[in-house]
C-alpha cells in the first residue's frame, strides 16, 4: 500500500475546507488503482485468442476495491469480441514491495462469432504484483476464462501493469475559488467529446461505415499534448455490431494566436481494439492517425473535425473523416483563471432487461444487459449521459449497446430523485436486428438513497431501432454513485 495516500488525502481534504469554510465545497480523495493486462485465452479446438484488459477499481474499504472492467480481443482470428463488467478485488500485503491481489469479474459480451452462448463471462484471477515504486507495479496472473453457457472454458498466465492514483472530488456545494491551483478532479480527464465519423473501406467496395462515440481527454504537461480514450460503434452501414476502443494522444498549437486564439491545428493517434459487424479487422488491433483542427465558439466549448487514416494489421483500410463537440470538465484549469462550481457527476452500474428483441430469424425473445453510465449535469437539473451496455443473458452474447444523450431529474425529498432521460446510439451483434445500428431509447426513473454510499435507482422505458423498427420495453435496476466535480 502506497503510505503516502493517506498523508495526500489528509492534506487535499484540508487545503479544501480551508479555502471554502466548512459548509462549503470540500476536496476529499479516493483511492484507485488503475489495471492494463494481457494474456492468451484458448478456445475450442486449440484456437489461441489474445485478450487485453483493463480496470479502474475504487477503493471501499478494508482492502477491497470494485470498479469497471473491460476485456477484448488483440490477437488471433477474433477481432470485434469485447466483454464488459465489474470486478471486485482484494488485496494482501506480502512484504518487501510485493503484494497479492485476488478478484472475481463478472460482466456480458461477444464478438466475432466467438461461442460465448448468452454472453455471461467470469473471470477468477490471482495476480502476484511487485512495486516498482510509489504509484506503479508489474506482476503476473493465473485466471480462468468462463463463458458458462458458451463453449470457452480457459485456464492461462497473464502480465499485467497496475498504477496507484487519488480520485479527487468534493462534497458539499458552492464555489471553488480556487480551482486552479487544485489538482485535477475526478479520473484527470480535462474534456469530454460526443464524436460522429465515417470510415470509407479501402477495398473495391466502396463500404461506408457511420459511428456515433464519445472521447475523453487530458491536457498534458507539456504545452499542446493531450492525451485519452475513445470509443465508438456503428450506426449506419450495414455493420451493426462494430464497435472499438482506443487509447488516443494529440497535439495542437495556435497558428494565429494573436488574432484567433480559439483556433487550432493538430494532429491525432490512437490505437486499441475493434471488429464486428463484418469489418475485417483480424485480430482486433486497430490504429488511426489524423490531422485535426478545432475552434471554440463560446468559453469551456469546442467545435472540431477531423480526416485520416485507420487500419488494422490485417485487410482493414478506410479513410476516416470526423466531426465533433466538447465541453471543458475543469473550468479552474482552462487558462482563463475563472472560478468553478461543485457539478454533480454520477457513476452508474445497470442491469437492463428487454422484454421483446427483434432477432435476425424473425423471433422477438427477451434479452438482459449489463452496463456502466456516466452522467454530468450542466445545472441543477440538467444532465449528460453516455451509456455502454452488453448482453450476458437472452442466447445474444455478441449484443452490446452504446448511447449519449440528455436528462433532467428532480428532488422531491431528501432522500427521493426522479428523472427522465432521452437516448441515441448504435447497437448490433448477437444475431440481433438492429437495421443498420442506429437506436433510440427513452427511459423515466426514480432513485432512492437509503444512506451515503449511494442510489437505487428503478427505470422503465422504451428502445427501438431507428430505422423500421418497433419498440421494445425496457426495465433498468440500477446503483448510481454521485461525486461533485468542478464545472460551470
Amino acid at each position: 500500500m502506497n503510505r503516502r495516500a493517506p498523508l495526500l488525502a489528509f492534506a487535499l481534504l484540508t487545503l479544501g475546507r480551508a479555502a471554502h469554510g466548512a459548509d462549503d465545497a470540500h476536496l476529499e480523495s479516493l483511492r484507485t488503482a488503475g489495471m492494463l493486462g494481457f494474456e492468451s485465452a484458448r478456445l475450442p479446438r486449440g484456437e489461441r485468442m489474445g485478450l487485453v484488459s483493463g480496470s479502474l477499481l475504487f477503493d471501499i474499504g478494508s482492502d477491497w476495491s470494485v470498479g469497471p472492467s473491460v476485456y477484448g480481443a488483440a490477437t488471433g482470428r477474433r477481432g470485434g469480441l469485447l466483454v464488459g463488467g465489474v470486478e471486485l478485488q482484494r488485496r494482501w500485503s506480502l512484504g518487501n514491495g510485493l503484494s497479492l491481489a485476488t478478484g472475481l469479474f463478472a460482466g456480458g459480451g461477444g464478438g466475432a462469432a466467438a461461442p460465448v452462448g448468452g454472453g455471461l463471462m467470469l473471470r477468477p484471477a490471482v495476480t502476484l504484483l511487485k512495486d516498482l515504486g510509489p504509484t506503479l507495479q508489474v506482476g503476473a496472473s493465473w485466471s480462468s476464462v468462463r463463458f458458462p453457457s458458451g463453449d470457452i472454458h480457459s485456464n492461462q498466465l497473464g502480465l499485467m501493469l497496475a498504477w496507484r492514483q487519488e480520485f479527487l472530488h468534493f462534497s458539499g456545494s458552492g464555489t471553488i475559488a480556487n480551482a486552479s491551483t487544485l489538482p485535477t478532479a475526478g479520473l484527470g480527464f480535462d474534456r469530454m467529446e460526443a464524436t460522429v465519423s465515417t470510415y470509407r473501406l479501402s477495398d473495391d467496395s466502396g463500404r461506408r461505415l457511420g459511428l456515433v462515440g464519445a472521447r475523453a481527454e487530458r491536457r498534458a504537461h507539456v504545452a499542446g499534448f493531450a492525451w485519452g480514450m475513445e470509443a465508438a460503434a456503428a450506426a449506419k452501414g450495414d455493420a451493426a455490431g462494430y464497435m472499438e476502443i482506443l487509447g488516443t494522444a494529440a497535439y495542437r498549437i495556435a497558428p494565429f494566436a494573436s488574432a484567433a486564439p480559439s483556433w487550432q491545428l493538430g494532429v491525432r493517434l490512437g490505437m486499441g481494439v475493434g471488429g464486428g459487424g463484418m469489418v475485417p479487422t483480424g485480430g482486433g488491433v486497430i490504429g488511426k492517425a489524423a490531422g485535426t483542427m478545432e475552434w471554440s465558439p463560446l468559453r469551456g466549448w469546442t467545435l472540431g473535425a477531423e480526416y485520416g487514416q485507420v487500419r488494422s494489421r490485417s485487410d482493414f483500410r478506410a479513410r476516416q473523416a470526423q466531426v465533433w463537440l466538447g465541453v471543458d470538465l475543469e473550468p479552474g484549469h482552462d487558462g482563463t483563471g475563472s472560478a468553478a462550481q461543485v457539478v454533480r457527476t454520477e457513476w452508474v452500474g445497470a442491469w437492463q432487461h428487454h422484454a421483446s428483441i427483434a432477432r435476425s430469424d424473425g423471433t422477438r425473445l427477451p434479452l438482459d444487459t449489463i452496463g456502466l453510465e456516466l452522467n454530468r449535469y450542466l445545472g441543477d437539473h440538467v444532465y449528460l449521459t453516455g451509456q455502454a451496455h452488453s448482453a450476458f443473458a437472452g442466447g445474444a452474447g455478441a449484443y452490446s449497446v452504446g448511447l449519449v444523450g440528455v436528462g433532467a431529474s428532480a428532488t422531491p425529498t431528501t432522500s427521493l430523485r426522479i428523472g427522465a432521460e432521452a437516448l441515441i446510439g448504435a447497437a448490433g451483434g448477437g444475431g440481433v436486428t438492429t437495421t443498420g445500428g442506429a437506436i433510440t431509447q427513452g427511459l423515466a426513473w426514480a432513485a432512492w438513497q437509503p444512506g451515503s454510499a449511494g442510489q437505487v435507482r428503478l427505470g422503465l422505458g422504451a428502445a427501438r431501432p431507428l430505422h423500421n423498427g418497433h419498440a421494445g420495453s425496457v426495465v433498468e435496476l440500477a446503483w448510481s454513485r454521485p461525486f461533485g466535480m468542478p464545472g460551470r
